[in-house]
C-alpha cells in the first residue's frame, strides 16, 4: 500500500470493527484456532513476560494467560475502544491492557520472552517498520520468540479484487524478503516459515524468529549423545561402509 494512511482514521476503522473480534471471540473462527495452536507449539516452555502486539479486545492474551498462569501477560493496541473492552473483559493482577503502538519508547526496561503478532505485521505500513523492528530488538530476551500469522500475498491479492470491502486502512504483502528483513533488524533467526490451509490453499502464512545470543557457544559444544543415537550412528556407518563396496564395484564395471 503507497499512500500514507492517517493515524485517526486507522483507530477510528478498528474502533468501528469491535464486534468482529468479539463473535471471533464467541464464534469458534479457524484463522484463529489454527494460530494458537502454532502459538502454543513454538512458544518457550515457561514464559516469564508475554507480549501481544494488536491485541483487539484480548482473547489470545486471555488464552495465553490461562496456558502460562505464572507469566505476565500484556497485550497493547492502536484501538482504544478494542482495549476498553479487553479491560472489562479479562484484565487482572498478570494480564494488563495498554492502548499505545509499538516504539522502542513504549516499554523502557521491559523485555519479553515471547512476542505474538496475530494477523497484525501485515497492517504496518512498511514506513513505520524500522521503528517496530527497532523496539522488537530491544525487547525481545535471549532464546525469546516472535510468533507471527499473517495472510499471504495471493490471498490479500485474491481479496482485493474479489472481496474489497474486506481489505483494511493497511494491507502489506508479507514475503519472505518481508520476515528475512524482519529477522535481520530483529537479530533473529526465522525457524518456521509454513504456509496454512485456513480457507483456501496456503491462504496463510505462520512465522516463528527465535534471538540466540549464544549460537556459536551452543555449536560448539559438544552435544549428549544417547545410548540410543549412539547405536543408529552405528549401524548407520556400518551400512554405508557395506554399501561404498557395491557401488564402488558398479563403476569399475562401468567405467572399467
Amino acid at each position: 500500500m503507497e499512500e500514507k494512511v492517517d493515524r485517526e482514521n486507522v483507530v477510528s476503522y478498528y474502533d468501528e470493527h469491535v464486534k468482529y473480534k468479539l463473535n471471533d471471540y464467541v464464534i469458534v473462527n479457524p484463522r484463529i484456532e489454527f494460530g494458537w495452536e502454532t502459538i502454543t507449539r513454538f512458544a518457550p516452555k515457561q514464559p516469564v513476560r508475554i507480549l501481544e502486539v494488536g491485541c483487539g479486545m484480548g482473547s489470545i492474551c486471555n488464552r495465553m494467560h490461562k496456558r502460562w498462569p505464572n507469566a505476565h501477560v500484556t497485550g497493547i493496541d492502536i484501538s482504544t475502544m478494542s482495549i476498553q473492552i479487553a479491560q472489562k473483559l479479562f484484565a487482572d493482577d498478570k494480564l494488563d491492557f495498554r492502548e499505545t503502538i509499538l516504539t522502542p519508547e513504549t516499554f523502557k526496561d521491559d523485555q519479553f520472552d515471547l512476542i505474538v503478532f496475530m494477523d497484525v505485521y501485515e497492517h504496518i505500513a512498511v514506513e513505520d517498520r524500522p521503528v517496530v523492528h527497532g523496539a522488537l530488538a530491544k525487547i525481545l530476551k535471549n532464546k525469546g520468540k516472535i510468533i507471527l500469522t499473517v495472510p499471504t500475498p495471493h490471498n490479500l491479492k485474491w481479496c482485493l479484487v474479489n472481496r474489497p470491502e474486506t481489505m483494511q486502512p493497511v494491507d502489506e504483502h508479507i514475503t519472505f524478503s518481508v520476515v528475512g528483513k524482519l529477522a535481520e533488524d530483529t537479530g533473529t533467526e526465522v525457524i518456521l516459515y509454513h504456509q496454512k490451509d485456513v480457507w483456501h490453499t496456503a491462504d496463510y502464512t505462520h512465522i516463528v524468529l527465535e534471538k540466540n545470543d549464544d549460537f556459536l557457544t551452543a555449536f560448539f559444544t559438544p552435544k549428549p549423545v544417547t545410548a540410543a543415537q549412539r547405536s543408529k550412528r552405528i549401524i548407520g556407518k556400518a551400512k554405508a561402509k557395506l554399501g561404498s563396496y557395491f557401488r564402488k564395484a558398479f563403476v569399475r564395471r562401468k567405467l572399467g
